[in-house]
């Protein structure tokens, strides 16, 4: 076996972020709004109660939460206008799909910080504010973001690239090179890429994806009937990936 990707080490203290996520809710057909929701999982390591402040940073926008946990607890924290009045954004920049709009991205930073002063884990990544709709009629899928019809083109990104030589710079190249020929989606056929790199440079550019999870190969895989293997890695999928705006449906 070889080394393909990055290779990093992180620490933590008493207490991990686990599985955070970030919604947008809009008053459609209105745009002038958004309802940014939040929800984090917080997990206590120690066997002591541990008092701590959750500190969000969404764009420019900074929330804090203090709150408790209990010996060895997880609690499932979820922020919203209702808990934090700063979250029912005004104007805001919304992320569209090539040709709709700009692909508007927003930093988002979680922290857990316990009462001693000591930031106890981190978890950063970008997100955009957007909101999907769906309508099944006579067989026929129909797909609407931010209130407006979406119309799919493109096609399978069928394989992932043989010799696992793609990276940040030949993602980005590829993806672009479907915004240049006017297309909105790829089809990530059968899950087989897994690449936080894919998925970001789909952000960037606009690309909408249609998701299929991974399927096992009865000749040379896992049983495709282990319906709990199939369910499992669908599960962590979808918490692997559900910030991207960039994904239109599973």
């Amino acid at each position: 076996d070889s080394i393909w990707n990055e290779v990093f080490l992180s620490t933590s203290d008493a207490v991990t972020i686990e599985n955070p996520f970030v919604s947008a809710d809009l008053p459609l057909p209105d745009t002038t709004s958004a309802k940014i929701n939040i929800e984090v999982t917080l997990q206590n390591h120690t066997a002591d109660k541990t008092d701590g402040v959750l500190k969000v940073n969404f764009g420019e926008l900074t929330i804090e939460q203090p709150l408790s946990l209990s010996p060895a607890g997880k609690k499932v924290i979820v922020l919203n206008p209702d808990s934090h009045p700063a979250l029912l954004l005004k104007n805001p920049k919304l992320w569209w799909p090539n040709g709709y709009g700009a692909p508007h991205l927003h930093d988002v930073k979680i922290e857990f910080i316990t009462s001693a002063g000591v930031v106890s884990d981190t978890k950063s990544f970008k997100t955009g504010i957007r909101e999907m709709a769906y309508a099944e009629e006579n067989g026929i899928l129909r797909i609407w973001i931010n209130g407006r019809r979406f119309i799919g083109r493109g096609g399978n990104w069928g394989f992932p690239e043989s010799t696992l030589r793609y990276r940040s710079r030949e993602y980005d190249i590829a993806v672009r090179y479907h915004k240049d020929m006017n297309f909105t989606m790829i089809r990530n056929w059968v899950g087989q890429t897994g690449d936080e790199e894919f998925f970001e440079a789909c952000d960037r550019h606009g690309i909408m994806v249609w998701q299929d999870f991974w399927l096992a190969n009865p000749v040379d895989g896992p049983n495709p009937f282990d319906n709990d293997l199939f369910m499992s890695n669908a599960r962590d999928f979808v918490l692997k990936i559900r910030n991207h705006p960039s994904i239109a449906l599973y």
